[in-house]
């Protein structure tokens, strides 16, 4: 083999070998932002957190690592972090709906007002979006506007049949207007599906308790605390009872 063919063969080589190098970094850093979200989905936040970590000093401007970011702040309950990156991948996105979700759930947490106005906008913007109107109706909720509320919930299990939490929070508005009974036709099956959460159990614990049914919510909350808590939310469930007139 000739000197010109061995240097172009090595060149070749040490080329394979970069690029391989390259997309084997891309891959980590890619499945990084995976394994955040898979951590975020099973409750462990700050483990997502660990792996971004890595990931945003590689890639400052990347919408969806700030997105993954501000949802981990937030689980944390480190509010203003996550509104920062929020606003960040707005900045580079006017119409990120992700990020205008996730700074709708932050104000639905600090600020229930402003999360109504920013959803009521949110469903004219983007009509289609079954999560939009899940949240609007928490908002409506919030703001006494049951009626109004279930109507988002009904428009969200339009658009999107399989969104439990609608259903959910549907039962739960018809609880805090006193109809128990299709609080309960509504909650009763989600709560005994294998893929139940302890937000769902809650709901019903709460119409289980107002219906009169102590014993019955204490069981049911049982299911994700100890004795103890449970009735310290029981107690709670009595104070949200007296506020919506309905003990």
């Amino acid at each position: 083999m000739s000197n010109v063919l061995r240097m172009s063969a090595r060149f070749a080589v040490g080329l394979l070998v970069l690029v391989s190098g390259c997309a084997s970094k891309q891959d980590l850093e890619k499945k990084d932002l995976q394994t955040a979200t898979v951590e975020m989905n099973n409750g462990a936040p700050m483990a997502a957190l660990k792996l971004l970590q890595r990931r945003i000093q590689e890639h400052p401007e990347d919408i969806p690592t700030l997105l993954a970011l501000g949802r981990a702040n937030a689980e944390l309950g480190r509010y203003q972090p996550a509104i920062l990156f929020y606003q960040d991948a707005l900045a580079k996105d006017r119409n990120c709906l992700d990020a205008m979700k996730g700074l709708a759930r932050i104000d639905l947490r600090l600020m229930p007002k402003r999360a109504l106005t920013r959803l009521e906008d949110m469903a004219k913007r983007f009509p289609k979006d079954a999560q939009v109107w899940t949240d609007l109706g928490i908002a409506r909720d919030y703001a006494g506007q049951h009626t109004q509320a279930q109507a988002a919930y009904y428009q969200a299990m339009k658009l999107d049949p399989l969104l439990i939490a609608a259903q959910s929070n549907l039962g739960l508005s018809y609880a805090l207007v006193g109809r128990y009974d299709s609080a309960l036709f509504m909650l009763s099956p989600l709560a005994e599906s294998s893929d139940a959460t302890p937000k769902i159990r809650a709901n019903l614990a709460y119409t289980q308790f107002m219906m009169g049914n102590a014993a019955a919510a204490r069981q049911t909350l049982q299911h994700d605390m100890s004795r103890d808590r449970a009735e310290k939310v029981l107690n709670s469930y009595q104070q949200l009872g007296l506020k919506h007139g309905t003990l």
